[in-house]
């Protein structure tokens, strides 16, 4: 009989715990510019999970391909109320991220921690990454 009360209870903490992990998965995108520069910079970013971790895997660049266009992936980590990532991108540049949710989409932030190519650190700056739909 105890049992019975405490299954449902387990089963909703169970669910809960499923449905927060996943709500980040998907793909995101996002663009904007930077001080005076008028070329946009772009990120697209896909959070997976495989076997219980979070992966992810994105690129950055400019809308009119100029300069570096880094690609990157990493493992993340539910962290609080926020995701903690580490990545490297094709470029040998290494860093450490945040990603906050908001509402649907994310806040994509970023910390190099090893810099290899001075071009690509302008991309990674702060960005709202919107959900891409269907």
């Amino acid at each position: 009989m105890r049992l019975l009360k405490i299954f449902p209870i387990c089963l909703l903490v169970t669910l809960l715990c499923g449905f927060s992990s996943r709500s980040i998965l998907g793909s995101f995108e996002g663009s904007a510019t930077i001080n005076q520069d008028p070329d946009q910079r772009y990120l697209t970013l896909t959070i997976t999970e495989n076997k219980g971790e979070l992966q992810l895997e994105g690129m950055a660049g400019y809308l009119s391909g100029r300069s570096a266009a880094p690609d990157f992936s990493g493992k993340c980590h539910k962290k609080a109320k926020q995701y903690q990532f580490t990545f490297e991108d094709s470029f040998g540049n290494e860093g450490i991220g945040t990603l906050t949710s908001v509402k649907d989409d994310i806040v994509f932030s970023v910390t190099i921690t090893t810099l290899k190519d001075p071009r690509c650190l302008p991309l990674y700056h702060s960005m709202l990454l919107k959900r891409k739909k269907g």
